[in-house]
């Protein structure tokens, strides 16, 4: 065989590049809106920030966001992804560039490994190159390379795998496959299962031809001490990752699927999905070919062809195999991508078996009967397209499937009438693909525009915050409202460890937290998706949040702009120095609550969820609600008479029946009211919104705020049906503008309040208001996983947090153990007497010490492996397995 390698990866790496060119960075940047640019790269940022300010490389807790959560919710982006603990190193590289070139070297990274191991495997280069181009342009590839990074990443460590297994079997070193396995489980642990699976497969398919070319008979007793042994080194990488794998467990414990109830007939009955094999950047997205490759491997000559084909054939059409890779929530194909390397391998080895029969000499008779039954997996493609094309998103362009299979069967006529080269089938796939690839990029609005996100990332902002939170002496947090595109992209950004913000964003959550917000605060939520827990324009959970400090272009109500300075350059928000809506500033509001605060105001749970919105919402600011206020309950009034001082019912018009296929905009006139003392006056709505096209989605603005119902076809259905609003006026305002949105559909129950937010300053008392003790932190200490600092109660009551309840928080007053209780029904408090004390809030991640211990426990006996297995070969002399000839 003649050898290009080098040629071979320079036009590959150049083929790259360009692809991913012309499909994404001619847009703006190889990066995408919503999930990369408020997931995937702005959390590994929060981690190396975390790393910065504690040193602690196992950390524990991620005070800064969503109130404050177990840091393992979000191990799933990258916290112990060895391509990202590099930039570690480099303080001075802003993650986000240095994420994009990581994921850029990752993907030629891994069309050069397809390359190289198929080229070791024995076949042609022709054949390499054009599997590996197949491989680039397979749907996933370069769309998950800038989109949802962790569907892809772990790409470069599942070859190497592969690469392993070869070895394995070939040489008897498993050194390869194991620290495969361990960082492809670092790298991306969802995703490494499916992985895992895909090597197996291989590693049988592996040790069957070997035995077959060895001339050795396979036993079900030899199969299973061989498949034992085999899978030793699987179980060692597992035990090496336990430091990431223990603790995620343990946070995953306990969620609540949002996946759809599944039969078990329809879990064990096959069913072929062409979305899966074809066309999707959401499955493993190759064309037709490979399906015919898996169809003709399973009529194979060779027992291990028809071991491997049938293998692959049921666990990617019995849908119990995708359940039980998508941990039992639901049936999606994004769990088979891992299987795209071994479809170009089937791929690669079908075309190299045509050539290799091409040659053998045969009878005229029996060739034509050859011919005959090669043509068949061809036609049974075309027939599976046909069966499927009222199949899910398969009726989109099922007609392109039917054309692609139709014209591979026309191409291996032509291949097998002219005796060409194989490698002719690669060119129809090859330029289909291209096709689609070029429709799905554009089409599917992706793409990050440039000067988006310099300003999203401009540093600037994270100065201006930094100024401020570096002098502010109390708990609070800080957060940044602008556009719904900015406030999507910041969902989960941290510009310095002194910012915290209740806004979260990510597939594993602190469920009580969520619930709080959606059902018993009721936020408005203006995303399609619910996992898009965002900042809030609601000045009620403003102030309960303790959000003090907001960064907005806009001029915020209820909020001054802050002065301050940042080293020799001067920042004055006020209008003069920027135009409005061009330059961000920093408002303060000192009306919030501290995040930790002691009080004896309090009411009982029970009493608390009796009270309807908007009096429930209002209630967190003037009392804490405990499971049972007890000795309190005296200090505590019949709550709704006392809120009914601060708001007043009003009747408003609004229409209530909608049907547009545009939107509408709507001034609503708001009632004349006596005025009552001072304070932000703000207007509360809620009404029932009925989708009557249950396809679509439904969105209502009032005053710039939106709220959204999405179609109830999409997968993460928010089931926000009751929209409502918490909307600041300005001070002689009678009208607000509200948009409704295009969609048929009908308002219901409306209900609207108005009325005024309380003042505390001067106004009260401190036994008569709900903050009467507030926390002083030690700044020096309170970092990671730990809050301290000190506080004067005044009367024996509650210290109460904004921080989200969770059993493993180990709670020290005075040095002495205090037991957590859950206060205003989500959050962390617990009992205090009066006095001065010091108090000492750690979180303990639970899982992490036996995940340590099983990763140092794997460690050693990784190392004494590789060294056992380096002394037997010297000692005694081990001959190799013997190495593999595909085709003699």
């Amino acid at each position: 065989m003649r050898r290009l390698p080098y040629s071979c990866y320079l036009f590959l790496a150049c083929l790259t590049f360009g692809f991913c060119y012309l499909f994404c960075l001619r847009y703006g940047v190889f990066g995408a809106k919503v999930d990369w640019i408020s997931q995937h790269s702005v959390l590994p940022d929060y981690f190396r920030r975390q790393f910065y300010d504690t040193g602690q490389l196992f950390p524990e807790f991620a005070a800064n966001i969503g109130g404050g959560q177990n840091i393992y919710h979000f191990g799933y982006y990258g916290l112990y992804n060895p391509l990202l603990l590099f930039s570690y190193l480099l303080p001075f590289v802003k993650m986000s560039d240095y994420m994009m070139a990581v994921q850029f070297l990752g993907l030629v990274a891994s069309v050069l490994l397809m390359y190289r191991w198929l080229e070791k495997r024995g076949f042609s280069w022709k054949i390499c190159v054009g599997m590996a181009i197949l491989f680039l342009l397979a749907g996933p590839v370069i769309f998950h390379s800038y989109n949802q990074i962790m569907f892809i990443n772990y790409m470069p460590f599942l070859l190497t795998g592969l690469w392993g297994v070869d070895r394995y079997f070939e040489k008897q070193k498993s050194g390869l496959l194991t620290v495969s396995i361990f960082l492809m489980i670092m790298t991306s642990f969802y995703f490494s299962i499916g992985g895992m699976l895909v090597l197996v497969l291989y590693g049988i398919h592996r040790y069957l031809m070997v035995c077959d070319e060895a001339g050795e008979k396979v036993s079900v007793k030899s199969f299973l001490t061989a498949g034992l042994k085999f899978s030793l080194y699987f179980v060692l990488a597992v035990l090496m990752s336990g430091v990431l794998l223990a603790p995620t467990a343990f946070a995953l414990t306990g969620r609540e699927g949002e996946g759809a109830a599944v039969g078990l007939g329809e879990l064990l009955f096959p069913k072929v999905s062409m979305t899966r094999f074809c066309y999707s950047p959401y499955g493993i997205g190759m064309t037709t070919l490979a399906v015919t490759a898996v169809i003709a491997l399973v009529f194979g000559r060779k027992w291990y062809e028809r071991a491997l084909a049938l293998s692959c054939a049921a666990v990617l059409t019995v849908p119990v195999f995708a359940y039980l890779l998508n941990g039992g929530l639901y049936v999606r194909d994004k769990v088979m991508i891992p299987f795209l390397p071994l479809l170009c391998y089937i791929t690669a080895y079908y075309l190299e078996g045509l050539e290799s029969r091409g040659k053998e000499k045969e009878t005229e008779g029996i060739r034509r009967i050859a011919r005959l039954g090669e043509s068949l997996p061809y036609i049974l493609t075309i027939v599976m397209v046909c069966l499927n094309r009222q199949q899910g998103d398969i009726r989109k362009y099922w007609k392109l499937l039917l054309l692609d299979s139709v014209l591979m069967l026309v191409c291996f006529l032509v291949f097998r009438l002219c005796q060409r080269r194989s490698v002719i089938l690669l060119a129809p796939s090859i330029l289909m693909l291209l096709v689609f690839d070029y429709t799905c990029h554009t089409q599917a609005d992706r793409g990050l525009n440039r000067k988006f996100y310099e300003e999203i990332t401009d540093s600037e902002i994270g100065e201006k915050i930094e100024s401020v939170t570096a002098k502010e002496e109390g708990v609070y947090r800080t957060e940044q409202l602008g556009s719904d595109n900015e406030n999507a992209a910041n969902l989960n950004r941290i510009w310095t460890m002194g910012q915290y913000v209740s806004s979260v964003y990510s597939s594993s959550y602190h469920e009580g937290y969520r619930e709080f917000r959606q059902e018993t605060f009721q936020l408005e939520e203006p995303f399609r998706n619910f996992l898009m827990q965002s900042a809030v324009h609601n000045p009620v959970y403003q102030r309960f949040m303790g959000i003090k400090y907001v960064v907005s272009r806009d001029e915020l109500l209820d909020y001054e702009p802050v002065e301050y300075d940042r080293g020799k350059k001067v920042y004055e928000d006020t209008k003069e120095n920027g135009k409005q809506g061009d330059v961000w500033r920093v408002y303060e509001n000192t009306q919030v609550s501290p995040v930790v605060y002691g009080t004896n105001r309090v009411i009982s749970k029970e009493d608390f969820l009796k009270l309807e919105f908007p009096y429930r919402q209002l209630a967190l600011l003037e009392y804490a609600v405990v499971e049972d206020a007890g000795d309190f309950s005296e200090n505590a009034p019949i709550v709704k008479d006392v809120l009914a001082e601060w708001v007043s019912p009003i009747e408003i018009d609004l229409p209530l029946d909608i049907a547009s296929d545009t939107d509408q905009e709507v001034q609503v006139n708001l009632p004349d009211l006596p005025e009552k003392e001072k304070g932000q006056r703000v207007l509360f709505l809620c009404f029932q919104v009925e989708n009557q096209r249950t396809s679509k989605d439904v969105a209502v603005w009032v005053e710039g705020i939106r709220n959204k119902l999405t179609a109830r076809s999409h997968f993460y259905y928010n089931d926000n049906t009751v929209f409502t609003y918490g909307i600041p006026l300005k001070e002689g305002q009678e009208t607000v503008e509200m948009v409704f949105g295009k969609g048929r559909y009908e308002i219901k129950e409306l209900e609207a309040y108005i009325g005024r937010l309380p003042s505390w300053e001067g106004e009260k008392e401190l036994d008569d208001r709900l903050y009467q003790s507030v926390f002083k932190p030690d700044w020096e200490r309170t970092k990671g996983n730990r809050i301290e600092g000190s506080i004067d109660v005044k009367r024996e009551g509650y210290v109460i947090t904004t921080i989200p309840y969770d059993e493993n928080f180990e709670l020290l007053v005075d040095g002495e153990p205090v037991r957590a209780e859950e206060v205003n029904t989500a959050f962390l408090g617990f009992r205090i007497g009066a006095g001065v004390h010091e108090v000492r809030l750690l979180y303990h991640a639970p899982g992490v010490k036996a995940g340590k211990l099983m990763s140092m426990a794997g460690l050693i006996i990784f190392c004494g492996m590789i060294l056992r297995q380096k002394k037997c070969r010297k000692s005694r002399h081990l001959p190799p397995f013997p190495r593999l000839q595909m085709f003699v």
